[in-house]
């Protein structure tokens, strides 16, 4: 926010919405460290554990059953955060 001060200058103050926005990007800022940590897990550590055989078909089934739905949803959610801020 700009306003104008009765001598003539110009001061600039911070309005809500620029804490809102700066709140908004800090949120895409940690989504995105997020799911890139969620690839880590979901890409490169399965395919890791895949090519070693390093552990049972059943224990790795249990592991990822619950990881993957978490990454696809996040990978929306990072989209539509990206979507929303770039209209602010």
């Amino acid at each position: 926010c700009v306003s104008a001060l009765p001598d003539g200058c110009v001061s600039f103050q911070r309005c809500p919405s620029d804490k809102a926005y700066f709140i908004a990007k800090e949120i895409l800022a940690t989504e995105r460290t997020y799911l890139k940590d969620l690839e880590v897990i979901t890409v490169w550590f399965r395919s890791a554990v895949i090519k070693e055989n390093a552990m049972p078909e059943g224990l790795m089934t249990l592991l990822f059953s619950n990881i993957d739905p978490i990454y696809e949803f996040h990978r929306g959610f990072l989209k539509e955060i990206e979507q929303r801020l770039s209209l602010w």
